[in-house]
């Protein structure tokens, strides 16, 4: 198991509600930002379950994105300083673009996005893991449609203004410069399962899990 870590200690965080996607019998109401096409639910390549989502890229220049239903975001205060955990799945392309925004989260009249510096594995589930902290490299985006991040930190006031009023979670799959494929499967907004008791705090990470 191979794994990018950075970790972070911090208060105990309330309860987080538990959001969590399987996929193992529909798309659970999820659907496409930006330029992707042919969005469906796959009922055969689930990771260590019976279904995932997948999608295809236009190939019009932009990069395209999972789309979390807005029905189950809102307000989701208590996101701060868990995790957001999701597998990835390359299935046609390169999967080699690092350099863009994984992560994309819009709300407030702000949207903030984290780019976790690795690519999905063609053919094979990746499970990756995002904390939800200033103390992570969330930064205010530039352009979504380009997953392009800019240079400005993005505050702790900032990622909590986010989620009081979360209209956006938006999954790139996206990672190869021409014609590809991606799936995602098992999205959780949850606490870190990586997250340790020490005396009242928890030591979150940024994690990818290769298997």
């Amino acid at each position: 198991m191979r794994s990018l870590s950075i970790i972070a200690l911090l208060a105990a965080s309330p309860a987080l509600s538990n959001i969590a996607y399987n996929f193992d019998s529909d798309a659970q109401g999820w659907s496409l930002f930006s330029d992707g096409r042919d969005f469906q639910w796959d009922g055969s390549i689930g990771n260590g379950g019976l279904g995932a989502i997948r999608a295809v890229d236009v190939v019009a220049g932009q990069y395209w994105f999972f789309s979390a239903p807005t029905t189950d975001l809102g307000n989701l205060s208590d996101l701060y300083g868990n995790s957001i955990s999701y597998d990835i799945m390359g299935i046609q392309g390169s999967q080699t673009i690092t350099n863009r925004a994984d992560i994309i989260l819009s709300g407030g009249g702000i949207q903030i996005g984290i780019a976790a510096g690795v690519a999905p594995v063609l053919n094979q589930w990746t499970s990756w893991e995002i904390l939800v902290d200033a103390s992570a490299d969330w930064k205010i985006v530039s352009s979504a449609q380009a997953a392009s991040l800019s240079a400005t930190d993005a505050t702790q006031a900032d990622i909590q203004t986010v989620l009081a009023d979360l209209t956006g979670m938006y999954f790139r799959g996206e990672y190869t410069s021409g014609a590809d494929q991606s799936a995602i499967d098992n999205v959780s907004f949850v606490p870190s399962p990586s997250a340790l008791s020490l005396l009242g705090f928890g030591a979150l990470s940024i994690t990818r899990r290769r298997r």
